[in-house]
Order: structure tokens, then sequence, then C-alpha cells
């Protein structure tokens, strides 16, 4: 049986490669490539949102970043899951999508990888004329993934690696694996950065999170621009950054980029702030987490103005051996100013107990094993 399912992927992977190739080159779309450990559906979506203001724009929706997904994506489909009706009407309609769909100036594909090879085979069956690296940090760290963030970076730079001459990539000036590629590159490369940069095009100074956001002067050459948002957390500039850096590439002026982010809501679960009961603010990153989005999490809670402040941390999947290690980072981020810690599962209890041996008091941490426990607590 395992091995009719995965015969039956492979055909239909194969079949959606030659409809995704017929309507691409129909279609002649410029295709920006997004990967990263973190931030790529967000800075997807800005990208969208700077583009579209000019141009007929397609990306692709939610995380659809897989070998099959990225497909899908490309010929506007859902995936079928299991069910071979679904697969039998999802292919007549890819069929008929890439032969008569719609042709797009853009389309902005998200490139996932959760283990070596992912990005390079993607890149060899969609090459983007566009390539934007957000971070690189130790994600899927299991057995069967990625060993270390050395493996992580060397699968996500495929993306950049493969560009021509004539193609652009945008990095960021803040990572150190991403400096490594300096230089190396055939195509043209732009650089953005949270702070003053020597190398970067485009940068930020006097970012502050405040209640309703954050604020920051945008620099780009000798232009600088006020700008302030509606998003939770002044990080999140470095994923609005290539966006807008994007846009000038492609005739949208800077100040016309930022406006058109004015409007601009992060993806469901991804900082998103809701209004809770009785005056309470729920500040809401449950989408994923790995320890540096912990982190510039609880920077966030740390900034943001409050009466009472609770960190409600939950388990850190796919670390494997960095297990452990990750999950004591993000205890020894706990101070004095977290009036509550809560941990919900046999991972997140070693934040607990780094934050207890980092001099957190006991009585202020509770240590629950499912989130309808920490749910009820609180």
């Amino acid at each position: 049986m395992f091995w009719g399912r995965q015969f039956s992927k492979c055909v239909v992977q194969k079949l959606l490669e030659k409809l995704v190739q017929v309507k691409l080159r129909r279609t002649r779309p410029v295709i920006i490539g997004v990967t990263g450990s973190f931030g790529k559906t967000t800075t997807k979506e800005a990208v969208y949102e700077v583009l579209k203001t000019k141009w007929k724009v397609y990306r692709n929706p939610k995380s659809l970043n897989t070998e099959i997904g990225l497909l899908l994506a490309i010929l506007e489909q859902p995936s079928g899951f299991r069910s071979p009706l679904k697969w039998t009407a999802i292919l007549a309609r890819a069929a008929a999508n890439a032969f008569f769909g719609k042709k797009y100036d853009f389309l902005i594909l998200e490139y996932g990888a959760d283990k070596p090879g992912d990005i390079a085979h993607l890149t060899s069956v969609v090459k983007p004329h566009v390539g934007i690296i957000t971070h690189i940090a130790r994600v899927h760290q299991n057995k069967d993934q990625f060993k270390n963030e050395q493996e992580v970076f060397e699968e996500k730079k495929h993306l950049v690696t493969c560009l021509k001459k004539g193609d652009m990539a945008i990095l960021n000036a803040d990572d150190e694996q991403l400096k490594k590629l300096d230089g190396k590159l055939l195509a043209k490369t732009f650089w953005f950065s949270a702070n003053k940069h020597d190398k970067a095009d485009i940068w930020l100074s006097d970012a502050k999170n405040t209640p309703r956001g954050f604020s920051a002067t945008l620099h780009k050459g000798s232009q600088k621009e006020h700008w302030d948002f509606t998003i939770a957390g002044a990080f999140h500039a470095s994923s609005l950054m290539p966006a807008l850096l994007c846009g000038t590439l492609y005739n949208i002026p800077l100040r016309e980029g930022i406006d058109a982010l004015q409007s601009f809501q992060l993806p469901p679960g991804r900082m998103t702030i809701i209004e809770g009961k009785n005056g309470a603010t729920l500040l809401d990153s449950t989408y994923n987490a790995s320890p540096e989005t912990v982190k510039q999490a609880l920077g966030l809670l740390k900034d943001f103005p409050g009466k009472r402040k609770i960190a409600v941390l939950g388990s850190m999947n796919e670390l494997g051996d960095y297990t452990q290690e990750g999950h004591q980072e993000v205890g020894e981020q706990i101070g004095s100013w977290v009036d509550m810690l809560v941990t919900v599962g046999d991972f997140a209890k070693i934040i607990a107990e780094s934050a207890l041996k980092n001099g957190f008091p006991k009585a202020r941490i509770k240590i629950l094993s499912v989130a309808q426990e920490a749910g009820e607590f609180l």
C-alpha cells in the first residue's frame, strides 16, 4: 500500500511539473523566490502587497512551498490530500490553467526546505529570476533533516546560487551565514539591514516598538522616509524591507511602497494582536516556532506596554540534537519583567528549568502538559 501511494505521488508530481513548464513558457512571468529559516510567508505577502500596486501579480496561497505544493500554487490549485477523485479533478483543472489560465507579470513563490536537497530540487523545476533569503537559523534538525545551521545555509543558498547574470538576489546583511555569499553570486546582489551597514542598500534607524505596532526611519541611499506600521514587532522590518527594495527594482518608488504596506496585516498566528477579555491583549505567535523567533517574541513582550506580562510558551519541535540547548536559550531570555511564565509540553519544561536556573522565581512558573490546562489556568 505504501509503495502504491509513493508511485501515485511520483506520477502526480511529474504531471504537475510538465504542466508548470507549459504555463511558464506560455506566460513568461518574472519569478520571485523567497526562502529562509523564518519570515518567508510574511516577506512573500509583503512583496505581493507592494508589487500589485502597478503589476499583475500572483503569489502562492498560505505556505504551499513543497515539491508538490509549489507546483499546485503556480497552477492555482488546492491540494487533493489522499483522495484519488480530488486529484483527478485537480489535474484536469491544472491542465486547463496551464494552457488557458491567466497571465501574470510576476509570480511570487515561497520555497520551503526541511531536508537537504529540497531547494535544489525546487529550483531545478522552477528557477526564479529574483531570489530573497530572509534569515538562516537552526531549524528542522531532526534525524534525516539538517544536522546544523551550516547545512541549513548550504541548502537555502541554492535559491540564489542558481541565479544567472542579469538575475537579482536580495539578502539580509545582518545574517552571518548570508554574508558568506558576498561577491560570490552571478546575480546582481542587494542587501537590507535593520541597522546602518556599509553593505546595505536599504536600512533602518530609530526602530521602536509602539503600542500600535512599530515606527522607524528607512534609508535608501540619501533618501530617508519615516514609517509607522500597525504590525507588532520592529523585527518584522526584516520582512518588509526586501519587499520595498524589490518594489524599487520594478519602478515602484520607496514612498509608494511604504504607502502600499500601510494596510498590510501579518499572516495569522505570526505575532497577531488579539484583544482579550477584561482589557487583556494577546500577542499570538502560535503558527510555528524556533528559538530565534521565540526570542524575538519575548523581546516584543518586554517592550509592549502592560501592567502584567505573562509568557505562555510551548515546545519547539524538529530541533533534534539542538532541542535541549534551544529551549535553554529561550529560558535564559526570561527576565524579571515577566510576571508569570507558563510552559506547555515536555520540551517547554526545559525553558522553565533554564529560567529557574538563571534566577527566575519558582513561584512565578507554571509547568503544564497540554494547552487545555494552560487555558483553564489563565
